[in-house]
């Protein structure tokens, strides 16, 4: 493969649930969730699974990956994501990489693409996993609300919104009526855990103004939550409609892969 690739996540649902419910037989440990700070710097890859690809390759894949020098202390989170039924916009599944900052990022590919042993691990799996980097795109992550203190990240559901800003609005407008979000999901919200990202697009030709990720522990969780919002949110989404414009949502099996996020300044 002439592209280098971090190991992204594949396509093959089934696979990937059976890798990511190892995570803790995988020798690596997983540090407890926490909040996050206000913003990251965060990538996503696309990739597909190879010949060779099988839950016994992925998780040694995942778990070498994580022990290698060339490994960045500023990489503090990675997870996966895998389409959910067949109505996503998108075939393929994502990794998802996040950065303690832009520059962070640029030293650790530099250094990573520096490697032999990185290179020769790289080449070793490309039957296992094929990624393509020249398609990566770059987004700054946002947290508003707090997080579930009982957040399970081992396995959960991702509802991902592309939404693009109405004319006139801008981030701080988005950033607003997030805020406001915050109050209604503090005196609405169900009991389950949940938490929601939004990501700004950084690149020029991104198709999206930003993403807004909802996260719940499981999909009876996301379900229950959409019911209740449907019920309760009729104001609260009006004032999403009055800044931005968002397409049908994405749904995916998500797991967590590498967790430095008590180590993060």
């Amino acid at each position: 493969m002439n592209n280098f690739k971090y190991p992204s996540i594949f396509s093959i649902t089934a696979m990937l649930i059976i890798v990511g419910c190892s995570n803790n037989s995988m020798d690596q440990e997983t540090a407890s969730a926490e909040a996050a700070p206000v913003s990251y710097y965060n990538q996503f890859l696309p990739c597909v699974a190879g010949p060779d690809a099988s839950p016994e390759n992925m998780r040694k894949l995942i778990s070498e990956w994580n022990q290698l020098e060339a490994m960045s202390a500023d990489l503090v989170w990675a997870g996966g994501y895998a389409p959910k039924g067949e109505s996503n916009g998108q075939d393929n599944g994502w990794w998802e990489l996040q950065w303690t900052s832009k520059e962070a990022a640029d030293a650790g590919w530099e250094v990573w693409m520096a490697s032999e042993e990185a290179q020769t691990w790289d080449i070793k799996n490309d039957p296992i996993l094929e990624c393509d980097n020249s398609v990566v795109s770059s987004w700054t992550f946002t947290a508003p609300g707090a997080e579930s203190p009982d957040f399970d990240f081992s396995y959960f559901a991702t509802e991902t919104y592309p939404c693009n800003l109405n004319d006139g609005k801008s981030s701080e407008d988005l950033m607003a009526v997030a805020q406001k979000y915050d109050n209604w999901v503090a005196e609405n919200g169900t009991a389950e855990a949940y938490f929601y990202g939004i990501y700004e697009a950084l690149d020029d030709d991104a198709m999206f103004d930003f993403l807004w990720l909802n996260f719940h522990q499981s999909f009876d969780g996301l379900d229950a939550g959409n019911a209740n919002f449907a019920e309760n949110g009729g104001d609260m989404q009006a004032s999403f409609d009055e800044v931005a414009t968002c397409r049908t949502p994405d749904l995916y099996d998500s797991y967590e892969f590498r967790n430095l996020m008590s180590e993060a300044s």
